[in-house]
């Protein structure tokens, strides 16, 4: 099967909302060729009128990596119609549509400049404007959410919608490897409904949510297919927590401790 048959029949399972098998069922499937769909995905996007406004970064947790058959994060575009800002209200999601869907507290990243791929953390930060706890929604295109990591990028990162919070700017006076530091260490719990459901922190995301970013950037580096990072856009950095399922009536609510970040609540 082609890049551009498994692109057709991926876009056919998110207009449907019905379930298929992974690509990675053809074992020839490769990282290359999940990024070749991806941006079949991108530039199919960008003519029917959407505008990407950032990434999103996944398996930042390298625990996952041999049971996904990688050896890196993975990213994915995020669009103008799939990002919301909760202190502009917007904090509820119809999950009409979603597949299986879960949902995931990340530390989001808002850009000033490109980020330069030295993997660098603090480097990283040097091109950040402000940084916010937020969510990522996911929707799983296969059965009982049994792929590889090949299969996610295909599948447009997994991505369904972004929630970002309120903005903590970073400003000339802050210390970034302090930033840096904290960003590492903080703790994170997710609760559904007022239970506790996950627990995690910016350690099990490459060790520091801002290495992710520099890692995303080293990653783009030998991407030449897509555009590097930008001023302007949005990166959410990975899971903080075991990604909890949801369906609609669910409250969530994510916080973190050791960080000035404020809580972020969504509905469904």
């Amino acid at each position: 099967m082609t890049n551009h048959a498994v692109a057709a029949l991926l876009i056919a399972s998110r207009a449907s909302a019905t379930l298929m098998p992974p690509p990675s069922s053809n074992p020839a499937y490769t990282l290359s060729d999940a990024y070749a769909v991806a941006k079949i995905h991108y530039d199919e996007a960008c003519a029917a009128g959407m505008v990407a406004v950032g990434r999103k970064i996944g398996f930042t947790n390298p625990v996952a990596w041999p049971g996904m058959e990688l050896n890196t994060p993975v990213w994915g575009y995020v669009y103008r119609t799939t990002v919301f800002d909760t202190t502009a209200g917007v904090t509820h999601h119809d999950l009409t549509g979603a597949m299986q869907p879960k949902i995931e507290p990340e530390i989001m990243f808002g850009l000033k400049n490109g980020v330069i791929g030295t993997g660098n953390p603090v480097a990283a930060l040097q091109s950040v404007e402000w940084i916010a706890l937020g969510y990522e929604v996911v929707s799983c295109p296969y059965p009982d959410w049994k792929f590889k990591g090949v299969d996610a990028v295909s599948a447009f990162g997994l991505h369904r919608a972004l929630y970002v919070g309120t903005k903590r700017m970073i400003t000339a006076s802050d210390d970034l490897a302090e930033i840096v530091a904290r960003l590492g260490s903080l703790t994170a719990k997710i609760y559904k409904n007022d239970v506790l459901v996950g627990e995690g922190g910016g350690n099990i995301v490459l060790g520091n949510p801002a290495q992710a970013l520099a890692a995303l950037a080293i990653v783009l580096a030998n991407q030449p297919q897509f555009a590097p990072l930008a001023a302007g856009e949005i990166i959410s950095s990975g899971t903080l927590t075991p990604p909890p399922t949801i369906v609609s009536g669910d409250r969530i609510r994510a916080e973190v401790v050791g960080f000035d970040l404020a809580p972020v609540e969504v509905s469904f």
